[in-house]
């Protein structure tokens, strides 16, 4: 991957969000929004991130993510309180600037800091586990959410759950493959909507593409979720 096309990426800014939502299962309503990176220079979104990462552009691009789902997301219509989730990486939300950076940049916008979650995404390993707690701790005390994105992908995310102390886990889309026809599967999830239960963290299960694999998590507790049959990533609507 060559240089140039990294700074088109990053100088001319060339990429944007589409917005998939979460659904209260129970309730039957959007409680909120992944914004998913994507960009045309790129094949998938984990391609572009590699990319700045290997040019040392990795921290640049994640704030310029940020800043555009933010500001994208304060300028559409809402409901009333839904939640943005933002992908952001570890070794971002370890540096001493992001804090003070993502305070400035959702206090500028409509939204509250309440409505954003910042989503630990498991796609680097984690160099400062020390840095990354004391910085998600600011995060918490200063209103923001934090989520822990694809837990049970990589092997450190069960460790993050503890370490960290999420409001927000999202268990990866694996377990929800097959899960109708897999015991161990079912025991697994019934196992950590438990957890979080007990915790008072909330539960998402990503990944429910059919109506069945929605009909079996339900039974086995899960209240919130995400995936194709629910909703497909898109635009938001405009404000009037």
């Amino acid at each position: 991957m060559s240089n140039k096309r990294v700074k088109q990426l990053i100088e001319g800014k060339n990429f944007f969000h589409v917005f998939q939502p979460i659904h209260n299962l129970i309730e039957k309503r959007i409680i909120g929004y992944e914004a998913l990176f994507r960009s045309q220079l790129f094949d998938a979104p984990e391609q572009a991130f590699r990319s700045a990462d290997s040019y040392d552009q990795l921290f640049e691009l994640d704030k310029l993510s940020v800043t555009n789902a933010v500001k994208y997301f304060s300028n559409f219509r809402l409901e009333g309180g839904e939640l943005l989730y933002i992908n952001v990486f570890p070794s971002t939300v370890g540096r001493p600037e992001f804090v003070p950076f993502i305070i400035d940049l959702v206090d500028s916008t409509s939204l509250r800091r309440g409505q954003v979650v910042i989503e630990l995404v498991e796609l680097e390993a984690i160099k400062s586990l020390d840095d990354l707690k004391y910085n998600t701790r600011n995060l918490k005390d200063s209103g923001f959410k934090l989520s822990i994105d694809d837990v049970g992908k990589g092997s450190s995310s069960f460790r993050l759950m503890i370490e960290l102390e999420p409001q927000i886990v999202k268990i990866d889309q694996y377990f929800i493959r097959e899960l109708p026809h897999s015991t161990l599967k079912q025991k697994m999830i019934e196992s950590l909507v438990g957890y979080c239960y007990e915790t008072e963290t909330d539960f998402i299960l990503e990944g429910i593409e059919t109506a069945r694999e929605l009909e079996v998590a339900k039974q086995l507790g899960v209240r919130k979720g995400q995936g194709y049959y629910l909703g497909e990533p898109a635009p938001l609507e405009v404000k009037s």
